[in-house]
């Protein structure tokens, strides 16, 4: 990850020539430098202008304890005390070196190093959640650095239905990203196999073609006899609508207050009738998704 950051420095530099040792005192500069935050080559330019602009090729090869090293074919500079992933004040010194003639330049720097970019917000452009669900955005966004995700809309789970909104992400620095996101809202998954049933009232069919069409809203694809459906989840005591009500020789469809879509009802008629029917009751099934 590359970031901006801002290097004010005040420098008091030691030189000597290419041709023999000359230390001289350099004037006080003021000039600010821009590098990049955890990029150790992002140094670059404080070379080039404060050593000598053949500097500026130099690349970055190893860093051992507080002592970074950079090379080129002909220059080597070595940067002591230099933190690119820490943010605050740091004094650094560098020195350049000619490999052919051996002279050197050196120089002291006091920076500041400022983080001045945004954080990168990873996340899909859509995001399908069930009605009812409990909805926090920090399970579907991740960020490249340390910061906090916030929605600038609150997402009302309890209607189905799209909403886009916007995710902001703010990193220790206060530095902000934004990308816009939209949420939608389906109905639950068991109210969907509900509601598929109620939408089969009326045709002509028996009561497994029922069963198995409900759950093909879902996407469950299984038929078989009225008490194969027991495989299909857990027998529960307190049913919810999209539960499967399983019989001896029957099987149905709860869609609440002790009503059942029914199918093969009066020779294949599908139907609403209550959960009590001729058939021997074993229970209900709690579908596993």
């Amino acid at each position: 990850m590359k970031k901006l950051v801002q290097a004010v420095a005040s420098l008091i530099i030691a030189t000597s020539s290419f041709a023999g040792v000359t230390t001289i005192s350099a004037k006080e500069n003021t000039q600010a430098y821009k590098v990049e935050y955890q990029d150790a080559d992002s140094i670059q330019s404080v070379f080039s202008k404060e050593l000598h602009k053949k500097y500026a090729n130099v690349k970055f090869k190893k860093k051992t304890k507080n002592v970074s090293v950079y090379e080129s074919k002909n220059f080597k500079v070595t940067v002591t005390d230099l933190d690119v992933d820490q943010v605050g004040k740091q004094t650094i010194s560098i020195e350049g070196q000619n490999k052919k003639t051996y002279a050197k330049k050196n120089a002291k720097v006091n920076v500041k190093v400022q983080d001045t970019t945004a954080p990168v917000i990873t996340c899909e452009d859509s995001i399908t959640i069930a009605q009812n669900e409990k909805f926090d955005i920090n399970n579907y966004v991740s960020l490249n650095e340390e910061g906090t995700v916030e929605l600038n809309k609150t997402v009302d789970t309890s209607n189905v239905g799209s909403i886009t909104t916007t995710i902001q992400a703010k990193d220790k620095a206060g530095n902000v990203s934004k990308k816009d996101v939209t949420i939608n809202v389906e109905k639950d998954f068991y109210q969907r196999i509900a509601d598929a049933a109620l939408a089969q009232v009326g045709v002509n069919q028996d009561c497994t073609m029922l069963v198995t069409n409900s759950l093909a809203a879902v996407g469950i694809n299984f038929h078989g006899a009225p008490t194969a459906y027991l495989s299909l989840g857990e027998l529960t005591n307190n049913p919810v609508p999209g539960d499967i009500c399983v019989y001896q020789g029957h099987v149905a469809i709860y869609i609440g207050n002790g009503q059942a879509v029914h199918g093969g009802w009066n020779g294949c008629q599908t139907t609403v009738y209550s959960v009590q029917c001729a058939n021997p009751f074993i229970g209900y099934v709690h579908v596993s998704r």
